[in-house]
């Protein structure tokens, strides 16, 4: 009898009793969208699963193994502590392709002696196909294929994970003012290597491969997305791999996640995308958790007019593929704009493309960049630009990358303390951008700055620091009294490390104590450490424990308070254990 009243409770506060278990199996003879769902009948399709009106509050859909060619739109939602979890089965390979496969026949121009070749050569190894319009039915497009003069094509992949150069002028990124995408050739006569050109007006695809395409598995992205979960909450997405789209325009991302509350997207992967891979917009409480978010064609994640989003222990690597303007838009992530309070912690964001590692761009607020490793990034390992709302960069490691470890431009209220800047061409940069983008209340403390110059003692450029002291580069008159910097560990090279007030000065530690009254608790000191190849160690802690205290109320304390830099001594390496400031 108790037991019953216990389930009539359950039922009356709208508790499920038993949580389902649905199944898709696009590989199962037996798969329809018109089964049950269940393990014996399951549906054909993810997209089926993701409108199910079946699926209540803590249910389950367990997709099994296979390569799954389709747009998964999400529109369920579960409760808050009772999600619906759509996952890959355990152990299970689920790949969701916005592809499809070319399947020919091939012909080869040189052979074909009515063609005539703009120089000799200029065919050899080039082969063609005409595109059916199978290849232009994706609805987001319809208004583009209605005319087939206005079809494109702007991804062809070689073996699923090669991606080949677009030749000529891009429909979407036409290298307006803001030169966002370079133009690599004209037409098919500019074929090189692992490249591709499509004239829309005959629908013919050429490419010039090392081999035959017959050799390789050939796809065309078609599809736009291939996931979109808009105005759903308590949703897990699981173990899913995401690849290939075509760009439907602007900046949309491969997957989007986009006015949702509590969504949770973990062991994912989402690569080769046109622009980018994932895009969470106007959403709260969202986690992105161990997905690696690697190989697109701009970025890796975007993020924008989020609260209390969670990014953690990512992979955000080798993204910009296809050579967009870092002056624009690139990078492992780039968030822009009007985040708040939104967290990236233990991720690795390396090999960007000419472009940044992290990357936080207008209006963001109160954002935590702590503990992650940003390196041989072509541009900044962090930049976090135009933020009056501020935040704490603290306890990253950012090293080897091609312009600054960390630079924080145009932004207030700013805290970037207890991080280690290694061999970048510039450190830990603090500069004001052109009004209103002023530089105020930026504190740089507790840092370990390791050899962020110029390898060379005749010619010195870059600097381990440089913090805006005033207008002025050519005296040293201060007026910009908010910015300050304490407590930092420069180490000493071969060469004497320098401080700037702007751009170009230099000042040794002693000058910059001396002429501005910083750093007057920092030290310049040996420091022993090796970097080869991708990787970072440093060899000695000894003389660091120097770092002075931390108020109250930042969101973020530092495992070891007493010593200065980030607690990742070791890249690769674990990231640390249980005590490291995690919330």
């Amino acid at each position: 009898m108790n037991a019953l009243c216990l389930s009539l409770v359950l039922l009356a506060v709208g508790s499920p009793p038993f949580a389902g278990m649905y199944f898709v199996d696009g590989a199962a003879p037996n798969a329809s969208d018109d089964n049950p769902g269940s393990a014996d009948a399951p549906w054909r399709t993810i997209a089926r699963a993701g409108k199910a009106a079946e699926l209540q509050p803590g249910d389950t859909v367990r997709i099994r193994s296979g390569v799954y060619r389709e747009h998964i739109e999400i529109t369920v939602s579960g409760t808050e502590g009772a999600p619906i979890t759509f996952e890959a089965e355990p152990g299970g390979v689920v790949v969701v392709k916005g592809s499809e496969i070319i399947q020919g026949p091939w012909t080869e121009p040189a052979k074909q002696p009515d063609v005539k070749e703009p120089f000799p050569n200029a065919f050899t190894g080039v082969f063609q196909t005409q595109l059916t319009d199978d290849f232009f039915t994706d609805p987001r497009f319809t208004a583009s294929y209605a005319d087939p003069a206005t079809r494109w094509v702007s991804q062809v992949f070689v073996d699923d994970r090669k991606p080949l150069q677009r030749i000529g002028l891009d429909p979407i990124y036409n290298n307006d003012e803001y030169e966002k995408l370079t133009i690599v050739g004209r037409d098919i006569s500019d074929l090189s290597n692992d490249s591709f050109y499509f004239d829309p007006a005959t629908q013919t695809l050429s490419v010039k491969l090392i081999g035959r395409p017959e050799w390789s598995l050939m796809e065309v992205g078609v599809r736009g997305f291939t996931l979109t979960a808009q105005e759903v909450h308590d949703v897990v997405i699981r173990g899913i791999d995401f690849r290939h789209n075509r760009q439907p325009g602007g900046q949309w991302p491969m997957a989007s996640i986009s006015g949702c509350d509590r969504v949770i997207v973990e062991d994912c992967s989402f690569a080769l995308a046109d622009f980018c891979g994932l895009g969470l917009g106007r959403s709260r409480d969202c986690v992105v958790r161990r997905c690696d978010l690697s190989h697109n064609g701009d970025t890796g994640l975007g993020m924008g007019e989020c609260e209390d989003c969670l990014i953690e222990e990512c992979t955000l690597n080798y993204n910009n593929y296809r050579r967009f303007s870092p002056g624009w838009h690139a990078g492992g992530m780039k968030c822009i704009p009007n985040n708040k309070r939104c967290t990236i912690r233990h991720c690795e964001a390396a090999y960007n493309t000419l472009s940044d590692g992290i990357w936080f761009d207008s209006a963001n607020e109160d954002i935590r960049i702590i503990e992650n490793v940003a390196h041989h990034n072509g541009s900044c390992g962090i930049f976090y630009e135009i933020n009056p709302g501020g935040g704490i960069i603290a306890g990253n490691l950012c090293y080897a990358n091609q312009v600054r470890g960390i630079y924080i431009s145009g932004s207030q209220n700013t805290w970037v303390v207890h991080n280690t800047v290694a061999g970048n061409i510039a450190g830990i940069v603090c500069m004001p951008r052109e009004d209103p983008f002023t530089l105020e209340n930026v504190q740089v403390r507790n840092n370990l700055l390791i050899g962020n110059t110029t390898a060379a003692t005749d010619i010195n450029r870059g600097c381990d620091l440089t913090v805006y002291m005033g207008p002025s580069p050519d005296t040293f008159e201060r007026t910009a009294t908010s910015n300050h910097s304490d407590y930092n560990v420069y180490a000493s090279m071969p060469w004497t490390p320098h401080l700037r007030h702007h751009w170009n000065p230099d000042n040794t530690l002693a000058e910059w104590q001396e002429r501005f009254g910083e750093d007057t608790h920092s030290a310049q000191m040996p420091v022993s450490v090796a970097m080869r190849g991708g990787g970072f160690a440093l060899l000695s802690t000894d003389g660091l424990d120097i770092a002075g205290p931390l108020p109250e109320g930042l969101p973020w304390m530092p495992e070891t308070p007493g010593r200065v830099g980030s607690a990742i001594t070791r890249w690769p390496a674990p990231w640390p254990d249980a005590g490291s400031g995690r919330e």
